[in-house]
């Protein structure tokens, strides 16, 4: 059977749109509170105001129990009046153990939260004690979704110096199911081995969100846009093929006062998205 050449090009333009790049998403930008914790705690109301109206989308609240006199339906209510998500929150593995976990359920499902981010673990010194925690994770992650919850993990930079000749976050993640997700901090890798891109490629539709953080070439942190890491790719991997939900801005130097470092960096997130601002 002879075919045209018009009917021959079809052909050929449909194989291209197969292997076509997943097409990219808009991510929401939110806010890591570890950044402003302090003023939180002294002002949720205003400080919570001022986020909205520099344009951020949401916040992820960091280890909100340390605010003892701040109730789950005072932070909803000041998220709701301002027109915001709680994005994730932070918190410890112990608060999701014993008796501790009915109370972290019912002050997540009250702020309107699905996504338990464990903040850090500890330094695990043999790759057994990764593989170990690994399963505990995945036992939470079904436990957690009978309540419509998910539960993450945040690197932290010794996650990534090998412990018996294997990194740490790569012996955690091949040995969980895809039910428990990362938070990749960008900004928080070690020298040795400093490259986010790789773990975005190597856990494709895992990295829930990402900590929005920039660097210099020594290390030290800089507003977003100021620094060195490629964020243009990095964006591009997390809005194809991360599976990313959400940006968190987080800045934690002293360099500049805190609100004004969440927005220089709110600001300079969205110069390299070519996005322009506040979101009406």
């Amino acid at each position: 059977m002879r075919i045209s050449r018009r009917e021959f090009g079809a052909a050929l333009a449909g194989l291209a749109a197969c292997r076509r790049a997943p097409e990219a998403k808009r991510i929401p930008i939110g806010v890591e509170s570890w950044s402003v914790r302090r003023l939180l705690g002294e002002d949720p109301e205003g400080v919570i105001a001022q986020i909205a109206e520099m344009g951020y989308e949401g916040i992820e609240l960091a280890h909100y129990y340390q605010y003892e006199n701040i109730t789950a339906e005072r932070f909803r209510k000041a998220f709701d009046a301002n027109k915001l998500r709680c994005a994730n929150v932070h918190i410890g593995l112990k608060n999701l153990e014993g008796d501790e976990l009915k109370k972290t359920l019912d002050y997540n499902h009250t702020l309107g939260n699905r996504v338990l981010i464990v903040a850090s673990l500890p330094h695990y010194q043999t790759v057994a004690e990764w593989r170990d925690i690994a399963k505990r994770f995945d036992e939470l992650a079904d436990r957690l979704g009978e309540h419509g919850m998910r539960i993450g993990y945040h690197n932290h930079p010794g996650d990534f110096l090998p412990v018996e000749g294997q990194v740490p976050w790569e012996v955690f993640f091949q040995n969980t199911s895809a039910k428990v997700i990362h938070q990749l901090d960008v900004g928080n890798m070690p020298p040795e081995n400093p490259d986010p891109i790789k773990y975005l490629k190597m856990f494709p539709g895992r990295t829930q969100s990402i900590h929005v953080k920039d660097r210099t070439a020594d290390f030290k942190q800089a507003i977003t846009g100021e620094g060195v890491l490629p964020f243009k790719e990095i964006f591009e991997l997390c809005s194809t093929i991360g599976g990313t939900e959400w940006y968190i801005i987080e800045y934690e130097s002293d360099a500049y006062p805190p609100m004004e470092a969440i927005r220089r960096c709110l600001e300079g997130t969205r110069r390299l998205l070519g996005e322009a601002g506040p979101r009406a």
